[in-house]
């Protein structure tokens, strides 16, 4: 569900507090990709906040956490019904991982040298866009299995 901003500041008046912020040893990157952080993500979204009680949020370990995040990564999990932090995860690699193959495929840089100027810096910013795609896909990954990093219940003292 999309919120609108009257919707949405209601619901952070409303549930706010219900939220702690989770902390990330390697600073303030995007717990997802791991770029440089530019805004926080609630988790669950702030639209399903009231789907679960805190009876329920806490046996199906469910914390209601803040995450940072890159605007590219928030903007993508919008308010997707993605409870978990495990959950954004797979979303995300499977967003991302689309827009890659939706992409032809790379070039090398013998190729790339073969071209016109014009044509060379054009391939070249493309190919940049590409591999920033492929290192946020790796970031996900890695943190999929570095579960030790995710948002538990008992962390955050609901």
């Amino acid at each position: 569900m999309l919120l609108n901003t009257k919707q949405r500041q209601y619901l952070m008046k409303l549930h706010g507090s219900k939220y702690k912020r989770h902390f990330l040893t390697e600073g303030y990157y995007c717990f997802y990709c791991s770029d440089p952080a530019q805004c926080l993500d609630h988790v669950p979204p702030l639209s399903m906040i009231d789907v679960y009680t805190h009876e329920e949020r806490k046996k199906s370990n469910i914390p209601a956490v803040l995450l940072s995040c890159c605007a590219e990564c928030n903007s993508a999990l919008g308010a997707r019904l993605l409870p978990t932090a495990n959950e954004r995860l797979l979303y995300l690699e499977s967003y991302y991982e689309a827009f890659f193959k939706k992409q032809k495929a790379m070039w090398t840089d013998d190729e790339i040298d073969e071209l016109g100027d014009s044509l060379k810096s054009s391939v070249r910013a493309r190919q940049e866009k590409l591999n920033r795609y492929v290192d946020k896909i790796r970031a996900i990954q890695l943190r999929l299995i570095r579960v030790e990093t995710h948002p538990t219940f008992y962390q955050t003292e609901d």
